[in-house]
């Protein structure tokens, strides 16, 4: 009997601690966007690290090359910061409100996308 009692118990704690698990996942929301942040981020500091080796082993370094891969990783890791400290629901908000300012314009830049993206996936 006092076995039973024990696996109820181990039960019941296996059975909330799925549910406060489940629980944090939703309270935290953005886990799986904070997650893709961190990964582009990443990609793009590693990009901007590369970029940055290659233009220090040109054989001149003051060549035009080393300056404008020097130039470009210094864009890639500052991409990277922004990236990183992105806040979603401020970029939400900002889109949102530009869109009831000039709706004309933003419907004319969607549609645009929308042609460009249109022929990128229509030539594969």
């Amino acid at each position: 009997m006092e076995d039973t009692i024990h696996s109820n118990k181990t039960e019941g704690l296996a059975t909330s601690r799925a549910t406060s698990k489940v629980g944090s996942s939703h309270e935290r929301g953005g886990s799986t966007l904070d997650n893709i942040k961190s990964t582009v981020a990443e990609k793009l500091y590693s990009a901007a690290d590369t970029l940055q080796q290659k233009a220090g082993q040109t054989n001149q370094p003051d060549s035009t090359m080393a300056t404008y891969g020097t130039q470009a990783s210094e864009w890639l890791n500052r991409s990277a910061d922004y990236i990183r400290d992105m806040d979603v629901n401020k970029v939400k908000s900002d889109v949102q409100n530009e869109v009831k300012r000039n709706p004309g314009r933003s419907l004319l830049i969607a549609t645009a996308a929308g042609l460009v993206l249109g022929a990128i996936f229509r030539r594969r």
